[in-house]
């Protein structure tokens, strides 16, 4: 197993910019890196095959044996809101939880939304290219792209969006696959406790609830989930369902603004709209770390064995990247056959429940993009979050011609 230091994942310089040069040198080294330092030593699997098998594999857990939260979390909001987090949770509370809203992510009921994710896409670009010139692709369209949907599954008010996303990137600390500091998790209580009470303040006020909320409602009243797990569970799907969505549109703009002759190509076949929200994801995945606990002792491609119990975190950003699996990774390619084996949204139990509303919406987007504006052009540094696992866009200064 290759060791390595935190500074590897910590660099500024790889966290905030290009990473291909990064988990390229990463691969070259190994399948497995360690990270973390001799008090939180985790396993890197950086290659597509290991990151894969990792991720499928139904013995893997998202906190340790006997936990329901990461050892190093302290009683308070945060670690409430964690333990009832579909996302962070182990079986069998993980599989009731999926159980309770699954039925409203099947395949048709998301195509019964792509009207709503159309008619955003037509809204927004509508008052963009009606003003044309310099825009911000982050908060003036990829923000707010996912409302329409978002409206129906929850019931958001409009006027309460700036206020309740304003905290949305602190919130994602609970994610951390490393200890935070005492600084930063008395922040993440805040914010915990926030969501907490503004999401029992919505249901609290929902005159006419949404399918969603009802379904919960009701498997509350029927002793089937506990409030802190509605809560959770709703602001899961306006997490997931915004920060998943927004990233992606984001980078699918920047792809555009940057790759000579992309859009164009898209408008001259709506048949490419499909790779192209495939190729966004595979080469800019939202989220570029995944989680496991080893359940079993793995050996990686490369014959290094990690063993059970491990921290391990599947690198999908390194493993999208994978020059072992695509050929000339780095470069889009919209007749790649083989773009959707990328890793964006995880896999096996813990595989996205919303990956096709997402793609729905990333599918709109892009179409929507290629029938409404002619050229979109860089008009200034673009800036991401500094985060190993979510390296959103924060701005993305663009100049589109209607």
């Amino acid at each position: 197993m290759t060791a390595t230091t935190p500074s590897v994942l910590d660099d500024p310089a790889f966290l905030t910019g290009d990473r291909h040069a990064g988990y390229r040198a990463m691969r070259d080294r190994g399948a497995v890196l360690v990270v973390g330092g001799p008090d939180h030593p985790t396993s890197v699997f950086t290659r597509h095959e290991d990151a894969h098998a990792v991720l499928r594999d139904t013995t893997g857990r998202m906190q340790p044996e006997g936990q329901d939260a990461p050892p190093w979390m302290a009683p308070g909001p945060a670690r409430r809101r964690l333990r009832a987090n579909m996302v962070q949770t182990d079986r069998p509370i993980h599989t009731r939880l999926r159980g309770v809203v699954a039925p409203l992510f099947t395949a048709r009921r998301v195509e019964e939304l792509r009207a709503a994710a159309a008619r955003e896409v037509a809204d927004e670009l509508t008052a963009l290219t009606a003003a044309g010139g310099s825009l911000d692709a982050v908060s003036q369209l990829a923000a707010r792209v996912p409302r329409g949907v978002l409206r129906l599954l929850i019931g958001m008010p409009d006027e309460d969006w700036e206020p309740v996303l304003r905290a949305q990137t602190d919130f994602l600390m609970i994610f951390s696959p490393f200890p935070l500091d005492e600084e930063h998790q008395a922040r993440l209580d805040e914010v915990a406790q926030f969501y907490l009470d503004y999401f029992d303040g919505l249901l609290g006020r929902t005159a006419a609830p949404t399918d969603l909320v009802r379904r919960l409602l009701d498997a509350e009243e029927r002793g089937e989930l506990s409030r802190d797990e509605v809560l959770s569970l709703v602001h899961t799907v306006l997490d997931a369902g915004f920060e998943t969505t927004r990233t992606s549109i984001a980078n699918a703009v920047e792809l555009f603004a940057t790759v000579p002759g992309l859009l164009e190509r898209v408008r001259a076949d709506p048949g490419r709209v499909t790779p192209m929200v495939e190729e966004t994801l595979r080469l800019r995945a939202p989220v570029q770390v995944v989680p496991r606990v080893l359940g079993a002792e793995y050996t990686a491609s490369d014959g290094t064995t990690v063993p059970a119990g491990a921290a391990t975190l599947c690198a999908v950003g390194s493993a999208n990247l994978d020059e072992r699996v695509f050929h000339e990774p780095e470069r889009v390619d919209l007749t790649r056959t083989n773009a959707a084996k990328h890793l964006a949204f995880g896999g096996g139990l813990h595989h996205c429940l919303g990956a096709p509303l997402a793609r729905v919406q990333l599918q709109e987007t892009v179409a929507g993009l290629a029938r409404a504006v002619r050229r979109i052009e860089p008009d200034g540094p673009s800036a991401r979050h500094p985060s190993l696992m979510f390296p959103s866009l924060s701005t993305l200064p663009v100049r589109v011609s209607a």
